[in-house]
């Protein structure tokens, strides 16, 4: 195909005529980070062949690094959309290979400030009022910038010391068109490669696309820090920062200026007079009791989320990601976590059944073997020398490979966990989480197994179940009856061994013809065998004689044939 078709089926594309350069870029960088015979097979070869006009061949101080890397940086390469990515699929063993997943948490999406005009115009078009109308004061150089925004330091008019989160200029156009190209690399993948399919690339990038848009709302994240306010009011060792929905919308937010340290600057805390485990402690208290008490948690628990005030206390930020269960997913998980800790792999088998996530297709003796092959290995091992976060997910990896779909959540919380063992392990090194954990979990899964609310609470959901289908089938029975009754409706009974019995029945009919064949072939021979003594053989009487001989013959030795073969009548 020449040039000019490519680029004609390139236009062709939905969505993508108005931004040819992006599709144009993205090439390049996956093919100079060694992935164009991944576009080959993905059916967009002659698009390649637009990003070797400018290439020779990939990066050769790249393309000898391993492939899990070359991911990473070709992701860092392409953008805030494809950051978020990696940051997402970092979270779905079920998706991507464990090694892949350990080179993704490493990601990192620094990027070179806004210039401070461009921050000032976003500022002023979300909050509809000048600049100096709105803060005192308002630092021009920012302390963090990320590829979905950056912040600021900023004072209010009543001399409140706030941070300012601006998104970057442009930001919903480029995730717009990139969501774009991934819809149709996803489609091309499940087209053109029959093993990806699986993986469902289209479903995945949907659930991602619409992930994405919610953590570039700001005035989301505003609602996730007042709930989750909510959810710890009464807790003296957690602090959220106050925001400002006055002075803030869907691309910019001001909220409380955190003045503390970052968990894993154990300098600053040995200074502050902090105890390591006290606040490896208090973090890891806070990350179980959100998930497993409110059922609403913090989905990206890096260190640089995780702040401690002077008095201890820690402080959340950034509530872009957040992670959403309701009671019975708590029950589940809790029960799926009980079975792990408790080296209980029937429970676990079991708990998985439970959840559907089990079908026909699955092995279960041999994933039951495998997990409690894997669970042997943790038997008997002291706590402290426990990777819960390694556990938890290597059980995730083996219960993959038996093509069992888990569940997001699922998956999301044990990147939750795993974090929040690698922090608390950074703050205080002969800190085990386990013992924390352990205990915790058992109370908290015996108090829910034995709390008469949660059965009062299936009872109540059965009761309107049941009294859903009284009050509905009636109608639904009586319309069914009209339809069959109106000759609308057609009911077929189907015997399962109906197919074979007819079978047999139509070869003993076949068999009942041949053998009257037979009989009056030979009855034929009989009666005409006196006149041939008159006539002679060589008659036309003694020919037809000589024929219903041969006949009776055939068709006998046809039936006997017949029986022995089938070895009945």
């Amino acid at each position: 195909m020449p040039p000019l078709s490519a680029v004609a089926n390139l236009l062709r594309l939905p969505k993508y005529a108005r931004n040819v350069q992006r599709m144009r870029f993205v090439i390049r960088v996956l093919f100079t980070h060694g992935f164009g015979h991944v576009l080959d097979r993905a059916g967009v070869g002659r698009l390649v062949q637009l990003g070797r006009q400018r290439l020779m061949g990939p990066d050769e101080s790249i393309a000898r690094r391993a492939w899990e890397v070359r991911v990473r940086l070709a992701l860092e390469s392409l953008g805030p959309t494809f950051v978020k990515l990696g940051q997402m699929l970092a979270t779905r063993p079920d998706l991507v290979p464990m090694s892949l997943i350990h080179e993704l948490r490493k990601l990192q999406d620094d990027v070179p400030a806004i210039p401070f005009p461009a921050v000032r115009n976003v500022v002023q078009q979300e909050l509809g009022a000048p600049l100096s109308s709105i803060y005192q004061s308002f630092d021009e150089t920012p302390i963090a910038a990320a590829s979905i925004g950056q912040v600021h330091a900023a004072t209010l008019k009543d001399g409140t010391f706030v941070v300012v989160k601006v998104q970057r200029p442009g930001l919903d156009e480029t995730i717009r068109t990139d969501l774009d190209l991934l819809a149709f690399l996803a489609q091309q993948i499940e087209d053109q490669l029959p093993d990806a399919r699986q993986f469902r690339p289209v479903a995945a990038v949907e659930q991602f696309a619409r992930g994405l848009r919610l953590e570039t709302d700001f005035t989301n994240e505003l609602r996730n820090i007042e709930r989750f306010r909510k959810q710890f009011a009464a807790n003296p060792t957690v602090h959220l920062p106050i925001t400002y929905p006055t002075f803030s919308g869907r691309r910019v937010l001001t909220m409380e200026f955190i003045d503390g340290a970052k968990v894993t600057d154990t300098e600053t805390l040995a200074q502050w007079g902090l105890s390591g485990p006290d606040v490896a402690r208090n973090g890891t208290s806070l990350v179980i009791a959100s998930i497993f008490e409110h059922g609403f948690f913090h989905a990206d628990p890096h260190p640089g989320n995780f702040f401690v005030l002077r008095d201890g206390r820690i402080a959340l930020i950034d509530f872009g990601m957040m992670g959403s269960l309701d009671r019975e997913r708590i029950d589940d998980l809790l029960a799926f976590l009980a079975s792990l800790l408790l080296n209980d792999p029937e429970m676990l088998v079991t708990q998985l059944m439970d959840l559907g996530l089990l079908d026909d297709r699955v092995d279960v003796r041999a994933l039951r073997g495998e997990i409690h092959e894997l669970m042997a290995r943790y038997y008997g091992v002291d706590l402290a020398n426990i990777d819960i976060g390694m556990f938890v997910m290597e059980v995730f990896e083996a219960i993959v490979r038996f093509d069992v779909q888990m569940p997001a959540d699922l998956l999301l919380i044990g990147k939750a966990i795993s974090t929040m063992e690698g922090i608390a392990r950074q703050i205080h090194p002969d800190f085990n989480p386990l013992e924390e954990i352990r205990p915790y979990l058992v109370r908290l899964y015996v108090r829910r197994a034995l709390d008469p609310m949660v059965y009062s609470r299936r009872l109540v959901r059965l009761m309107h179940d049941y009294w859903g289908l009284m009050t509905t089938a009636p109608g639904e029975v009586r319309g069914l009856l009209r339809r069959v009754k109106r000759g609308e409706l057609e009911i077929q009974l189907r015997d399962a061994g109906e197919g074979a019995r007819a079978i047999r029945t139509e070869r003993r009919i076949n068999r009942g013809i041949v053998a009257a064949c037979t009989l009056t072939f030979w009855a034929g021979f009989t009666l005409t065998l006196p006149q041939v003594a008159a006539a002679g053989w060589m008659s036309l009487t003694g020919l037809w004689t000589v024929l219903l001989a041969l006949n009776g013959t055939w068709t006998g030795a046809l039936l006997a044939f017949s029986m022995l073969r089938s070895r009945e009548l």
